[in-house]
């Protein structure tokens, strides 16, 4: 056994605690060695663990989770992806928010996971062979700097849910205020969308 899984079920089962599925798709069900072929790495058992319960969607249309992609031909889709081109040739972009990590990370090696509604990129710094040791990088727009945050993505967002940080290491800070925050997978929304109703009413 993976000596990370227990501390990913724990994980896991904190954010239960916490975050609601609302609607009726729950989780996401992936080929991982597929999605390890397109990538050519595995992924963070805490990310594959979130991805099965919840999949992709916004957490109250604040934080957005994306899933990898199956085949080539998803990636060009709003997949798990690196920096685009554009960003990587912008060097406003290659600012650290703790002056030691400035020039200790390429942007090259972040792969976004996540988005919120306020223009941040969440990432991973995907330089360890053993993807449980990826850190979480956020890029902020209110302090256009990265920020670096150990621990994973499942126990970046546990911490989220809980108000954990000292600092708020996103831009929009309304979760703050929700005591039972809700999860709506991306299918769900859709289609009450398609149907003009508002899923988040």
């Amino acid at each position: 056994m993976n000596v990370k899984q227990p501390h990913v079920r724990n994980v896991m089962d904190d954010i239960r605690k916490f975050l609601t599925c609302i609607g009726p798709t729950y989780g996401d069900s992936l080929d991982w060695n597929a999605v390890k072929a397109v990538y050519g790495r595995s992924f963070p058992a805490d990310y594959q663990a979130f991805v099965t319960a919840f999949g992709s969607g916004s957490i109250e249309e604040v934080v957005g989770i994306r899933i990898p992609a199956s085949t080539h031909e998803e990636l060009y889709e709003n997949k798990v992806s690196p920096l685009s081109t554009e960003a990587l040739a912008d060097d406003t972009v290659n600012r650290w928010s703790d002056p030691s990590q400035t020039g200790r990370h390429r942007l090259e090696d972040l792969l976004i996971w996540g988005e919120t509604a306020a223009a941040d990129t969440l990432c991973w710094i995907a330089t360890d062979p053993a993807a449980d040791q990826w850190p979480v990088a956020v890029y902020s727009r209110s302090t256009l700097a990265w920020s670096v945050y150990p621990g994973g993505m499942a126990e970046f967002l546990l911490r989220l849910l809980r108000d954990e940080f000292e600092e708020w290491p996103i831009s929009d800070d309304s979760l703050r205020d929700i005591s039972r925050p809700r999860f709506l997978h991306d299918k769900d929304e859709e289609a009450a969308w398609e149907l003009g109703v508002n899923p988040w009413d």
